[in-house]
């Protein structure tokens, strides 16, 4: 989503900043750095008649925005673990369970 749509930066001025953890999948083709549900990949792969070019309406590099943000609030002191999983897709809670349980109970328990 584009950041003048849904702007998720507010996060990196939290305080208390509480720690973050994001598990995604490397395959995840959802949220994703092209990601042909995103309007303006579609355009730019040709299946969006008059789709105005990426001047005007660049895909999203989703993954990178995110990692962009999660720096700015590790940056500003806040504890960020990425869990990316190897060949698991959108869904790690389903995908990957044990893995995704390990990670997040090891967040809440310390």
């Amino acid at each position: 989503m584009a950041p003048t749509l849904v702007d998720t930066s507010g996060i990196v001025e939290a305080d208390p900043k509480p720690p973050v953890l994001w598990i995604h999948g490397s395959e995840d083709v959802i949220v994703s750095d092209q990601s042909f549900f995103d309007f303006c990949m579609l355009g730019k792969a040709g299946a969006v008649p008059g789709w105005p070019g990426e001047e005007e309406a660049p895909p999203q590099p989703m993954k990178q925005q995110i990692r962009d943000v999660l720096a700015r609030y590790r940056d500003g002191g806040g504890e960020v673990t990425e869990v990316e999983l190897e060949g698991c897709g959108h869904s790690p809670h389903v995908e990957r369970l044990e893995e995704f349980r390990t990670a997040l109970l090891r967040l809440v328990t310390g």
